[in-house]
Formats: C-alpha cells, sequence, structure tokens
C-alpha cells in the first residue's frame, strides 16, 4: 500500500469528490440492478473509507477487502467498519485471478504503482471477461507523467520558454517521455498518441485511451459480452491520477437505466477534470455564493494544474466537494 493512500480525505479533496461521483453513479444504478445483491470487493486501506460508504449508501453486506501487507491487514481488521467485511491478505491481481465469481460484483482495481501500470491495465481488461453479467469494474492509475523517469540534462532540449528548438537534433522532455512510454506499454500504446499526452494535465487522457484499447482487445474474444462505459475521471492532490468505470452487458442488452440525463456520465476519451484547491471553510461558502471569485479574491488559489479554469472545475462538482469538522469525542 501506498503512502499516499493513507493520507486522510481533508488534504485529498479532489479524490474524495472522484469518490463520491463513483458512490453517486452507483447510487444511480441501484434501483434498478439491486446493487445491495452485489458482491463489493476492493481495496481499503488502513482505515477502509471506502468500504464504509459503500455499505452505508448502497446496503451491500458481501464485502471482501484485499490487502497485500499483512501490518496493514491487522490493522483493517480492528478499523472495519462493519461484520460483514471480510480481510484478505493478497494481492487484488492474484486475488481476482484465483476466485470464481458466482454473482455480479463491484470490482474496484485501485492501482497506485506505476512500475506495473501495464500488467494492471491487462489484469482489468481481461476480468471483463471473468465476471457476471452486470458486474461494475472500475480502475484508479497513477497518472503522474514524472513516473516515466527523469532524462539527464544532456539528452534532451532545455529551450528557456519551452519550445522546441527545430536546430537541435535532441528530444524535448515530452518527446523523450513518449518514448519511454512506448516501451512501457507496448502493444497497449494508443496509435495516436502524441508527445503533447506526456504532459502533466493530458498524461492521464494518454492512459485512459490504452486502458479503454485494452478492454476492447479483450472483447474481441467474444460474442455474448459488450460493455458500456460510465465514468471517467482525471484528478491530483498533489499525485496525478486517472479513474475509469464500466459495466459488463450481455450483447444486445441495454443498459437498463438511462445515463445520458446524469450530467456525470463519461467515458474515457473524454474524462472529467476535477482540479478544485484545498479551501477554507468562508472560501468555499464565497465560490459557491457567486460565480465571480475575483469578486472576493485578492489572491490565487494553488490547484494541480490540470484544468484550464479551476474555478470552474469547482463550480462544476461543488455539490461533490468535501464537507469536513472538527468533532470531539
Amino acid at each position: 500500500m501506498s503512502q499516499a493512500n493513507s493520507l486522510p480525505y481533508h488534504l485529498r479533496p479532489n479524490k474524495a469528490a472522484d469518490r463520491e461521483l463513483f458512490l453517486s453513479l452507483l447510487a444511480r444504478l441501484s434501483g434498478t440492478l439491486h446493487l445491495e445483491t452485489f458482491r463489493y470487493v476492493g481495496l481499503g486501506g488502513p482505515f477502509m473509507e471506502d468500504f464504509r460508504m459503500v455499505h452505508s449508501r448502497i446496503g451491500i453486506s458481501d464485502m471482501i477487502c484485499v490487502e497485500e501487507d499483512d501490518a496493514v491487514r491487522i490493522r483493517q481488521e480492528f478499523n472495519r467498519p462493519a461484520p460483514c467485511i471480510a480481510c484478505v491478505q493478497n494481492t487484488l491481481e492474484e486475488y481476482v485471478r484465483s476466485t470464481d465469481f458466482d454473482k455480479p460484483v463491484i470490482l474496484w482495481f485501485d492501482f497506485t504503482d506505476p512500475k506495473s501500470i501495464t500488467s494492471q491495465i491487462e489484469c482489468f481488461a481481461s476480468t471483463t471477461l471473468e465476471v457476471p453479467d452486470f458486474s461494475i469494474l472500475r480502475i484508479t492509475l497513477n497518472a503522474n507523467p514524472e513516473t516515466l523517469g527523469r532524462p539527464k540534462p544532456d539528452e534532451i532540449q532545455t529551450p528557456p520558454d519551452g519550445t522546441k528548438d527545430p536546430d537541435d537534433m535532441k528530444p524535448t522532455l515530452n518527446e523523450w517521455r513518449l518514448e519511454r512510454f512506448r516501451k512501457r506499454m507496448g502493444g497497449l500504446t494508443p496509435n495516436d498518441s502524441k508527445a503533447e499526452d506526456m504532459a502533466r494535465s493530458t498524461f492521464g487522457r494518454a492512459l485512459l485511451k490504452s486502458v479503454q484499447f485494452a478492454v476492447d482487445r479483450e472483447l474481441l474474444q467474444v460474442r455474448n459480452r459488450r460493455i458500456e462505459w460510465l465514468l471517467a475521471t482525471h484528478y491530483a492532490d498533489g499525485q496525478p491520477m486517472a479513474t475509469a468505470t464500466l459495466i459488463v452487458l450481455p450483447t444486445g442488452e441495454p443498459l437498463p437505466i438511462t445515463m445520458s440525463s446524469w450530467p456525470f456520465y463519461t467515458k474515457p476519451s473524454s474524462p472529467l477534470i476535477l482540479d478544485m484547491p484545498i479551501l477554507s471553510s468562508r472560501e468555499r461558502l464565497a465560490l459557491e455564493s457567486s460565480g465571480a471569485p475575483d469578486k472576493f479574491f485578492d489572491f490565487t488559489l494553488p490547484t494541480a494544474g490540470l484544468a484550464e479554469d479551476s474555478y470552474a472545475s469547482f463550480r462544476q462538482f461543488y455539490r461533490v466537494y468535501p464537507h469536513f469538522a472538527k468533532v470531539d469525542l
């Protein structure tokens, strides 16, 4: 488990908002698909907040928390919010490979290690063929382009203004990253990958294209099922992440609920960009009450640099922006 997963949610408002969007999606599907009868499988971290929320919001009582680190698993046994949660020591990939799912499952592949990103995507894609119909699969990937490595100063162009020098035969930083990306992803590299896709604000979309390609390639092997993408996001609270959520359906059967009216219905090709700053209560209330932040602020709020307009991002997702308060017990 990465240290990032141990950070409290009040230090990660965009991750908290991303989780709220996922829960909103499950709530929208729950009445029609009876999600309370599904099994939920995922990584809980030491505090198991995701499990608490899924259990309380959706009512699922068949829950499996998978954890590779036995010390963390023991802590989970103590912190688990409901007795219906079974804590299993294993890697998520191995657990999925060794399990025959006998009923629909909500399976969250919450990955953080960028070194194994190709196998992570392949595991997610191959699982679409293994789970029962109407299962919901979600993947989270580390979308930081710096994980591709850092070139030596003499390996790339370093023009002061960041533009490419046509007389310099050395690659730019993003061109160097693109070559490393192609080597790491191999056959999962999108054909239309470009150097500009390797920037911090666009790398998540490149990864989601690889996820979509991998899933499409797996489905070519079967004729009795299809998938429908439901939600895709790109966010950062220090570390950029990308997520995609799909549902597995029988061929020819439409999704039993209309998703087009849901404002957050998205596909991996155009993910939602969550780039909201960490706000004080006073700042949040000011932004919620006005569409003109410059009317209140004579300062600039720090953001992750993913969205062109972080205030527009806040206005789009303010309803799922987390609210935290201190409670003395």
